[in-house]
C-alpha cells in the first residue's frame, strides 16, 4: 500500500476550508444583451426552488419582456433601496436587505452594473462579492464584452468599448453556464423587437449587432466558457488530491535544449498552441552534464527560454539525472496533453552507446501524447566547463588498474587467486568515482583485460584455454561495466542534489537573514549584498517618497539617469518588471523588478551587469523570483510591525480615553442627578420661569450625554447582553415621547404607526436609547414650528421605524455618520459629542437590526431602523433559557 501523502495537503486542506465557507458563485455568460440570460437564471431558480432550496431576487431586469417578468412571478423579490440621483429616482439592489435575509440562493442580476451614487459599494460585482464572503450562494448573468481581460479584444473588432467590466478574479472559481444562440437568431429577436426599442434597435444593427461581429463575440463565449471548465476541473483534482490525467482542454509541454536546433522546437512548440488555443510551458532539465554546459550553448540555452518566454510560455527548470523521466513526471505534474520534443538525425551506434531522450519519453509517457520534431542535423557536441582531455579518462583509468595489479603482484603469496578478480573491482569502483561514465567503463575494460593477461593461464597472453577462466573473464567484464556504470549515476545524482542542496541552503539563509532585520536601510543592504552574490551582479532597491526616487542597499549607487528613473516609475505604477532585456524601456542600464505583495509594491529591485551579458539568464529565474517574493516580504513585514506599533499606540489611546470618559460620567451622574431634581422642584413661574426651564433642559440634555458616554464604554468593553422580550413597537415609541417631554398636545412629533404589525423580539431598554437618540437629535435639527415624524410601516419579514425631520438634511459625503465621535463639519447639523448615531447603530445591531441615513424628498433628514419580524439565533437561545 502507498501511505505517501502530497506534500501540498496543509495548503490544500486550508484551501477547502476557504471555499466552504464562501458562497458558490454561478454566472451565466452570454454573447451580446438579448440571448437569454435572465430567462435562463430565472428558469433554473425556478427549478431549484422546486427542489426546496430558500430562492430570492436581489435584483433581476426584466427590460419589458413578458415572459421573463412572467418567471419572477412566484419568486420572492427582495424591495430595493431608492437613492435620488440628479433629480431622478434610482432604485438599486439592497445589500443590507440581503445580508439579513440570508436566503440559499439570491439572484442579483446584471454583474457588471454600476451603482447609483450613495450605494456601499460603486459596482455590483463588489456587492456579490461581499455576500459570497457571507456564504451566500450567487447567480448571476455577464456579457463577454465586460469581462476585464477581452475588453481591448472586444473593442478591437466592435469598435466600441465597454466601461463597465469586471475583474477576472471575480470569475475565477465560478461555474460559468453558456447561454448560447446563434446569430442569425439574435438578429430576429433583435428585427422583432424583442431586446430593443425599434429605434435603438435599428441603431444596434447598423453598429454592433452585425452577424460578423456577434459570430465572433459567440465563439470567444464559448471558448471562456469551456476554458472555465477546465479551470474548474483542474482546481478540483489539485485540492482533491486525485492524480490522473482528466483535462477537458489542450496544454502543451516543450523540453528546451541547449543547441540551435532548439529555438526551432519551441517555434513549433508556440504555432501547435495557437492552433489549440492552449497554454503551454517551456521546461528545462538540469541534470549534472547540463549544468556543465558552457561558452555558446549556455547562450543559446538562455536565447532558446527567453524566446519562449517572448512568445508566452511559462518557464520551468527542474533538477534531475534522468532526463526522459524527468521530462515525464512534469507533464504529469503540468497535466499537459501534449509533450513536444527535438529528435536529431543520429547513428544508431550513437543513440545505442549515448541513447536517445526523445525515445526514453515516447516510452514512457504512456497517458501523454508525443509530438517529435524532426531535425536536420545534430548540435555541435556542447563545450562543457572545465572539459577534460579526450585520452585523461583512459590513462588514469589505466595507472589506477597497473598500479592495482602491481599490489596484487607484491601481495600474492598471501591472497588466494579467487579474490583477484575482486581487487579488481575496486579501481573500477574509484574511476567511477572520481572520473566520468567514460572512465567508469575504460577502468572496466583495462580491469577485464589485466585479468585475463596476468592471472589466467596461459600468462601474459590474451589467449584464455580454460573454461573457468572464460566465464570469470565474462563476469568480471560484465561485473566491472554495471559496477561502473552504477557508481557513475550515484555520483551524478550526488552532483544534482549538492546542486539543488546549494539552492535550497542559500534561500534559507537569505529567508534567515532578511527574516532578522528590523530596519529598512539594513534590511534592504542586506538583500542587495546577498542578491549580488548569488546572481554576479549589482543590485539596488528603489523607492519613491514624497515623489521623489530614493536609492538604499547599495553605497555604490546614489541616483538614476532619466532613462533609469522612467523605468523604475513604470515598473512601480504597474507592477510589471522594465527596463534592460525586458519589453519596457530597454535603454535602460538597469533591470527592475516589483517587490509585490498583498499590501502592494513595496518598491523596486533593480539588478544590472557591467558587460553586455543578459541581466539574468532565463535559467537564473526560478532562483531571482523567489528572492524577490523574499525581498518583498521582508519589506511587508516591516511595514506591517511598523502598523502594528501605531495600532498598539491607538488601542491604548482609545482604551485610557474610554476609561477617563467612563469615570468622568460616573463620578458626575450622582451630583447631576441632585441638580435635575433640584431644577425640577423649582417652580417655573415668576421673574426666572424662563431661567428655570433652561435649567431642566440643559441638565436633561447632560444627563442624556453622560449616559452617552457610559453607553459608550459598554460598547468598548463588550458588555452588550440585549434581554429579548416580545415588544409592540407603538409602546416603546409613546415611552420615548413621555421622556422627551413630547406626549403634550403641544408636541413637535407626528407619528404614524401602522397597527397590522406584529409584535417583535428584541430588548426595549436598547431599542428604546436608539430611538430616543434619533428623535432627540431629529427636534434639535428641526426649525422651530416643524414636525418631526416617526414613522412604522411593516413590510415583509421586516418592521421599518422611520424618524424624518425637516432641518438642513445630511451633506453628499456622509459615509461615516454612524463613526464613533463624529461630526458633521461643514454642515448645519452640527452640535452634540458625536457618539448618539454611534450608539444606536451599535444597540440596532445588537437586536439583529440595520440602522440607516438619508435625505427626505422636500428637505431634512430620514433615519430608518429595520427589526426583522424572525428572531435572530441569539434572540432564541436567550429567550428560550
Amino acid at each position: 500500500m502507498d501511505n505517501r501523502r502530497p506534500a501540498n495537503d496543509a495548503e490544500r486542506f486550508l484551501r477547502l476550508a476557504r471555499q466552504e465557507r464562501r458562497g458558490r458563485l454561478t454566472i451565466y455568460l452570454g454573447a451580446a444583451p438579448g440571448v437569454g440570460k435572465t430567462y435562463r437564471m430565472l428558469q433554473e431558480a425556478a427549478r431549484r426552488k422546486a427542489e426546496g432550496v430558500d430562492v430570492v431576487v436581489g435584483a433581476a431586469e426584466t427590460h419589458g419582456r413578458s415572459d421573463t417578468a412572467a418567471l419572477l412571478e412566484p419568486l420572492e423579490i427582495l424591495p430595493r433601496q431608492a437613492f435620488d440621483h440628479e433629480g431622478h429616482r434610482l432604485e438599486e439592489f439592497d445589500i443590507d436587505a440581503a445580508l439579513v435575509r440570508r436566503p440559499g440562493l439570491i439572484l442579483v442580476d446584471e454583474l457588471a452594473h454600476t451603482n447609483a451614487s450613495g450605494c456601499r459599494h460603486p459596482k455590483r460585482w463588489q456587492d456579490v462579492a461581499e455576500l459570497l464572503v457571507a456564504g451566500i450562494d450567487v447567480a448571476t448573468t455577464i456579457n463577454i464584452q465586460h469581462i476585464e481581460s477581452l475588453n481591448d479584444v472586444v473593442a478591437g473588432f466592435t469598435h466600441i468599448r465597454v466601461r463597465e467590466t469586471v475583474p477576472d478574479n471575480i470569475l475565477e472559481h465560478a461555474e460559468i453556464i453558456a447561454v448560447d444562440l446563434p446569430p442569425e437568431a439574435l438578429i430576429e429577436r433583435l428585427e422583432a423587437g424583442k431586446v430593443y426599442l425599434p429605434d435603438t434597435a435599428g441603431r444596434a444593427l447598423a453598429n454592433f449587432f452585425t452577424p460578423t461581429k456577434l459570430a465572433a463575440l459567440r465563439e470567444m463565449a464559448l471558448r471562456f466558457a469551456a476554458g472555465s471548465v477546465d479551470r474548474r476541473l483542474a482546481d478540483q483534482l489539485e485540492a482533491s488530491g486525485e492524480k490522473g490525467k482528466f483535462v477537458a482542454g489542450d496544454r502543451l509541454m516543450v523540453a528546451v535544449s541547449p543547441g540551435k536546433s532548439g529555438a526551432r522546437v519551441v517555434r513549433q512548440a508556440k504555432r501547435i498552441a495557437d492552433m489549440f488555443h492552449a497554454p503551454w510551458t517551456a521546461v528545462v532539465v538540469e541534470s549534472g552534464s547540463a549544468r556543465a554546459v558552457r561558452g555558446i550553448q549556455r547562450e543559446q540555452l538562455a536565447d532558446n527560454l527567453a524566446l519562449a518566454s517572448s512568445l508566452g510560455a511559462s518557464l520551468l527548470t527542474v533538477a534531475a539525472t534522468d532526463v526522459g523521466q524527468a521530462l515525464v513526471d512534469q507533464a504529469k505534474e503540468l497535466r499537459a496533453s501534449q509533450i513536444v520534443i527535438g529528435k536529431s538525425r543520429r547513428s544508431r551506434w550513437f543513440e545505442w552507446r549515448h541513447g536517445s531522450i526523445a525515445q526514453e519519453v515516447i516510452r514512457r509517457a504512456k497517458e501523454v501524447a508525443v509530438l517529435v520534431v524532426p531535425l536536420e542535423e545534430a548540435d555541435e557536441k556542447p563545450q562543457r566547463a572545465g572539459e577534460p582531455h579526450p585520452y585523461r579518462d583512459p590513462a588514469i583509468a589505466l595507472v589506477l588498474i597497473a598500479a592495482t595489479v602491481g599490489l596484487i603482484e607484491l601481495a600474492q603469496p598471501w591472497i588466494s587467486a579467487s579474490a583477484i578478480d575482486l581487487l579488481l573491482l575496486l579501481p573500477v569502483i574509484f574511476s567511477a568515482t572520481l572520473l566520468r561514465m567514460s572512465g567508469a567503463i575504460w577502468s572496466a575494460i583495462w580491469a577485464a583485460l589485466a585479468f585475463n593477461f596476468f592471472f589466467t593461464a596461459p600468462y601474459h597472453t590474451l589467449s584464455i584455454y580454460s573454461t573457468a577462466d572464460v566465464i570469470t573473464f565474462a563476469v568480471l567484464a560484465l561485473v566491472a561495466g554495471v559496477v561502473g556504470t552504477l557508481a557513475g549515476r550515484v555520483r551524478r545524482q550526488a552532483q544534482t542534489s549538492a546542486g539543488v542542496a546549494r539552492l535550497n541552503a542559500s534561500l534559507a539563509r537569505f529567508a534567515g537573514l532578511m527574516g532578522g532585520l528590523s530596519d529598512s536601510e539594513e534590511t534592504a543592504r542586506v538583500a542587495c549584498h546577498e542578491i549580488g552574490g548569488l546572481l554576479d551582479v549589482e543590485a539596488i532597491v528603489v523607492t519613491v517618497e514624497d515623489a521623489q526616487v530614493v536609492l538604499r542597499g547599495n553605497a555604490k549607487y546614489t541616483r538614476l539617469d532619466m532613462v533609469d528613473e522612467a523605468a523604475v516609475r513604470w515598473t512601480l505604477e504597474h507592477g510589471e518588471p522594465a527596463g534592460r532585456d525586458t519589453g519596457t524601456l530597454n535603454a535602460s542600464d538597469w533591470q527592475f523588478h516589483p517587490l509585490k505583495t498583498a499590501l502592494g509594491t513595496m518598491g523596486a529591485l533593480g539588478l544590472a551587469r557591467p558587460s553586455q551579458q543578459r541581466v539574468i539568464r532565463p535559467d537564473e529565474a526560478t532562483l531571482l523570483a523567489s528572492l524577490v517574493d523574499q525581498t518583498a516580504l521582508a519589506h511587508e513585514r516591516l511595514l506591517l510591525e511598523a502598523q502594528a506599533r501605531q495600532v498598539d499606540t491607538l488601542r491604548e489611546r482609545d482604551r485610557l480615553r474610554g476609561a477617563l470618559l467612563g469615570s468622568i460620567a460616573h463620578d458626575l451622574r450622582t451630583p447631576l442627578t441632585a441638580v435635575i431634581a433640584a431644577a425640577e422642584a423649582i417652580p417655573a413661574e415668576g421673574t426666572f420661569a424662563e431661567e428655570v426651564r433652561i435649567a431642566r433642559g440643559e441638565s436633561r440634555r447632560l444627563q442624556r450625554f453622560l449616559n452617552d458616554l457610559l453607553e459608550a464604554s459598554r460598547i468598548e468593553n463588550g458588555a452588550i447582553e440585549p434581554k429579548w422580550e416580545s415588544i409592540d413597537l407603538t409602546d416603546v415609541i409613546t415611552s420615548v415621547l413621555r421622556d422627551l417631554r413630547q406626549d403634550g398636545p403641544d408636541t413637535r412629533v407626528e407619528t404614524a404607526i401602522d397597527t397590522e404589525c406584529p409584535l417583535v423580539r428584541s430588548d426595549p431598554l436598547l431599542l428604546r436609547h436608539v430611538l430616543i437618540n434619533l428623535i432627540d437629535n431629529a427636534l434639535k435639527f428641526s426649525p422651530p414650528g416643524s414636525k418631526v415624524t416617526v414613522e412604522v410601516q411593516c413590510e415583509e419579514r421586516a418592521i421599518i421605524c422611520r424618524v424624518a425631520d425637516r432641518g438642513p438634511g445630511l451633506p453628499a459625503e456622509s459615509n461615516a455618520l454612524f463613526d464613533r465621535f463624529y461630526r458633521l463639519e461643514g454642515s448645519d447639523r452640527v452640535g452634540g459629542s458625536g457618539l448618539g448615531l454611534w450608539i444606536a447603530k451599535n444597540f440596532t445591531e445588537a437586536v439583529g437590526g440595520t440602522i440607516s441615513a438619508g435625505n427626505r424628498a422636500g428637505g431634512g433628514a430620514t433615519f430608518a431602523i429595520s427589526l426583522p419580524t424572525t428572531p435572530a439565533q441569539a434572540g432564541e437561545d436567550a429567550c428560550d433559557a
